[in-house]
């Protein structure tokens, strides 16, 4: 079996355990229980889309920007209208529904749009594409998945279903609320290791090369780094330092050195 396919086999099951986990909680929630007509409707109808794409192969297998096309189209159509009703038309209840679509296709598109997402980055690491697509898209999309093992968590202890999980995200992802101890309990670490450790193998490695001695000692080396990093970063938390304080210095040092080396005689 080719080393990027097991690789990409590792960080996809991995990317399923956090939604697994996510799954079985917002289950609990019972999110359509309190959702209005129109938030179920928006809710399930990334549901619909979901099965279109996964049933259409042409549409499988199209480029991102038509999966961001179909997945927001009901937005280009419905907030543009809602808000020239409220500016024209006097229509006070505007606002409100514009609200109630939003958190709805955030809520759906977070649970349905991801495992689609996931296929497609598995795809592409099994491949062997290039960097530049592939860590950034699983690296965001492994932060997602984080967001809604969060926003779940949050959904049931609110009681706020669709809407719960995402303020939730919205307000984890943009920094004004801490995630709690949600993201790194026994459940949500390994998984988020794994993805870490496929990822940093991919990058380290030649793709559909045996292992060799040298990539052995780069990928013991980089390991290293992210332990001696990740204890940093837990001494700092304990002093309450700024996490940029600690690793702007040894970024800039290795930075200097990087250029040092490689730079033209």
């Amino acid at each position: 079996m080719r080393y990027s396919l097991v690789l990409s086999i590792t960080a996809t099951s991995a990317l399923l355990a956090l939604y697994v986990n996510f799954a079985a909680v917002f289950v609990q929630a019972d999110p359509l229980k309190g959702a209005t007509s129109l938030e179920s409707w928006i809710f399930l109808l990334q549901f619909f889309k979901l099965a279109a794409i996964a049933s259409i192969k042409p549409l499988r297998n199209s480029s991102s920007a038509t999966m961001v096309d179909v997945f927001g189209a009901e937005l280009v159509v419905l907030l543009p209208s809602l808000v020239i009703g409220n500016l024209y038309f006097g229509m006070v209840s505007a606002p409100a529904l514009m609200v109630q679509i939003l958190l709805a296709w955030i809520a759906g598109v977070m649970t349905f749009g991801t495992p689609l997402a996931a296929y497609r980055i598995a795809k592409a690491m099994a491949k062997g594409e290039a960097l530049v697509s592939v860590l950034p898209s699983m690296i965001f999309l492994s932060e997602l998945m984080a967001l809604l093992v969060v926003g779940a968590n949050a959904s049931v202890s609110s009681g706020l279903g669709l809407a719960g999980l995402s303020r939730a995200i919205l307000l984890v992802g943009g920094g004004i609320t801490q995630p709690g101890t949600q993201v790194v309990s026994v459940t949500a670490l390994p998984p988020l290791v794994i993805i870490y450790t496929s990822l940093l193998l991919y990058a380290l490695s030649p793709r559909d090369f045996a292992i060799s001695d040298q990539l052995r000692g780069v990928t013991g080396l980089a390991l290293l780094a992210t332990a001696v990093t990740y204890a940093g970063a837990y001494e700092a938390s304990q002093f309450a330092l700024p996490l940029t304080l600690m690793v702007l210095p040894p970024v800039l040092l290795t930075s200097f050195f990087m250029w040092w080396i490689t730079r033209e005689i």
